[in-house]
């Protein structure tokens, strides 16, 4: 077993309490960011409308983004302006379709047979 100097044990006390408390800030990081997501159930219930006989009980959130799909499907894109205006002005450069044919170069490392 080595013997340690006072600096060693004075620099280990240090690293020491660093660690700690950067695994406490870690701790109470997660603790709290944790505790928000899933302890929060007044505010869900606010988020809630009162349902009609027969139907479900659907979240606020959930109806915006029911709303947000409708929305979604009824875009109409009309890609004609490529068509007319961008296409035409794109230059084919070399044949196409490419050709399979010869790549690359002999190899260096190969010692000639005589």
């Amino acid at each position: 077993m080595a013997i340690k100097t006072i600096e060693e044990k004075k620099k280990q006390q240090k690293l020491l309490i660093i660690a700690g408390i950067i695994f406490l800030v870690a701790f109470l990081v997660l603790y709290f960011s944790v505790l928000k997501k899933s302890g929060n159930v007044v505010g869900d219930i606010g988020n809630m409308t009162i349902p009609q006989p027969g139907q479900e009980i659907i979240n606020k959130n959930q109806q915006t983004n029911i709303l947000l799909e409708e929305k979604l499907k009824k875009i109409d894109l009309n890609f004609d302006f490529l068509n007319d205006k961008i296409l035409p002005f794109l230059q084919v450069h070399g044949n196409l379709p490419v050709k399979k044919g010869e790549t690359g170069r002999a190899n260096p490392f190969i010692i000639p047979q005589q």
